[in-house]
Formats: structure tokens, C-alpha cells, sequence
């Protein structure tokens, strides 16, 4: 079912409903003739800006409209037309039987209560709030939030794991040129970060890397997990970005940090007389 607005006038939409477009996030406002469509619907019927829509009422009226754009939407399917282009649909002008209001911030205990008083009116056939279906979109979120943590933790030993063994491997394959270069004079902190340079480059590649592949993996998750009428957009926080860098860079210092530590015990003598 996709619900259908045709306010008297198209300009008192805006302060209760904004209607961007999901291509360029400019403003739509409601066409003489044609229709507005929400994404998710549109992805549902598999149409796009510029094709034709055949629109039903409950009262058996129907008439095609011409797609004038695409709005985002996160919950639920909607459709906006101007009175004009409602008036072409149903052969009489919008009757309202719907008010948009908007209320002062309030707790459940009183939207709950408001309701009930509002509902004892024979007038009034149902109520829904705005924060009511945030709520419940906030809650399916929550629902993700084990896996999200999951990923995390796997990425983070993973990424550990990856970074020591390399280190590990680097420093033993060149054991004998480290400790000749030690025998050379150089400090352990200098011997440290002969051995380390790469792993560092290594690290800020995969972090730059990790931005833009890291986003296909989210979107791809987020698209699986969208229900019939439920979209959740792809919104990933600077934090976020600066907490997986900073969980990066944590993990490299530890791993040079250990890479130091053993380079510190390393006997050179017994290195240098080892077969290649």
C-alpha cells in the first residue's frame, strides 16, 4: 500500500515533509501535473524520473502520471501529488482527512496520552507519531549492532595478526643484514625503523584502501538488511573514520614496539654466523 498526499497547497508541505532528490539532494516541490515517488517504492516497481505511474484509489479511480522525481525516504512508501494533478485522478478536489502537526518535544508517556484524548473524538481515526517510527527504525538498527561489533573485533586481531606476522617474517629474513648494520653502529631505535618503514607505508596504503572498500562493504550491508518499506542510509560518521585510523595506528605502534623488543635480543654474532 503507498500512501498518498495532495495538500491544498503545495507549498505547506514543506515544513512538515522535505522532498529531496536522491540523486542530488536538492529541494522538490510538487508538480502542477505528474507525481512525486518515494526511493523505495520507486526501487519496488523498478521505475525512475520520466516514466509513467497508473495510480488507483481505494474508489476504483485510477490515471497514469508522469514521474516528476524521486524523493529519499527511509519508512514507508509515499506519493505526492498536487491538488491539480489529485483533482485529474479522482474527477473532485483533495477532501482532507489528514493533519500534520507538529508538537512540542514530549516523552511516549505523553505522546500515549495525547493520543488516547485526541482518539475519543468520533472524528479521529488513528494517530501516528513521527518519533514512534524513529523509535522503531532505531530499534531494528539496534538489531545489527552484535554483528557491527563482531566485524569489528575479527578486523581488529585480524588486522593485528597481519601486521605482526609481517614484521615477524621481515625481521627474519633479514636477520643477518639487521645485525650488520647493528655491528655498523647504528642505534636500536634507527635499527627499529629500518626494519619498520614498510610496515607503516603499508599501514597508511591499507588505511586509504580500507576507506573506500570499507564503504562498499557497509552499503552492501546496509542493502541487505532493508526490508519492504524500510531503507537505511549509508551515514558514516568522521568518527568513525578517525577511530579505525587511530585503532590502525595503535596497532602498528604496538607491533613496532614488539618488533624492537626482539630486535633489542637479537645476538648478533650468532646471527652473522648463520648459513643464508
Amino acid at each position: 500500500d503507498v500512501n498518498l498526499f495532495a495538500p491544498a497547497n503545495g507549498n505547506d508541505l514543506e515544513p512538515y515533509v522535505s522532498l529531496r532528490s536522491t540523486a542530488s539532494n536538492r529541494k522538490l516541490t510538487l508538480p502542477r501535473h505528474g507525481i512525486v515517488i518515494t526511493s523505495k517504492l520507486a526501487k519496488a516497481l523498478n521505475v525512475t524520473t520520466g516514466d509513467t505511474l497508473k495510480v488507483a484509489t481505494t474508489n476504483g479511480q485510477s490515471k497514469r502520471f508522469t514521474i516528476k522525481g524521486i524523493a529519499k525516504n527511509y519508512v514507508g512508501h509515499f506519493g505526492y501529488l498536487s491538488n491539480t494533478a489529485y483533482h485529474q485522478l479522482a474527477g473532485n478536489s483533495a477532501k482532507p482527512n489528514t493533519l500534520l502537526v507538529r508538537l512540542q518535544p514530549q516523552s511516549s508517556k505523553q505522546n500515549d496520552r495525547l493520543a488516547k484524548q485526541l482518539l475519543n473524538h468520533h472524528a479521529i481515526v488513528g494517530i501516528s507519531f513521527t518519533t514512534t517510527a524513529k523509535k522503531t527504525l532505531s530499534n531494528m538498527s539496534g538489531m545489527l549492532d552484535p554483528i557491527v561489533l563482531i566485524f569489528i573485533l575479527l578486523s581488529a586481531v585480524l588486522s593485528f595478526v597481519v601486521l605482526y606476522n609481517l614484521n615477524n617474517i621481515n625481521v627474519s629474513e633479514r636477520i643477518r643484514e639487521l645485525s650488520t648494520i647493528k655491528v655498523l653502529g647504528f642505534f636500536d631505535r634507527e635499527v627499529t625503523m629500518y626494519i619498520s618503514r614498510e610496515s607503516i607505508v603499508l599501514t597508511v596504503i591499507g588505511i586509504v584502501f580500507g576507506y573506500l572498500l570499507g564503504n562498499l562493504l557497509t552499503a552492501y550491508i546496509l542493502y541487505q538488511a532493508e526490508t519492504e518499506a524500510v531503507v537505511f542510509p549509508l551515514t558514516i560518521s568522521i568518527v568513525g573514520y578517525l577511530t579505525a585510523t587511530l585503532l590502525m595506528l595503535a596497532f602498528t605502534g604496538v607491533v613496532t614496539w614488539l618488533t624492537h623488543r626482539r630486535l633489542q635480543r637479537v645476538d648478533m654474532v650468532e646471527a652473522l654466523k648463520s648459513n643464508e
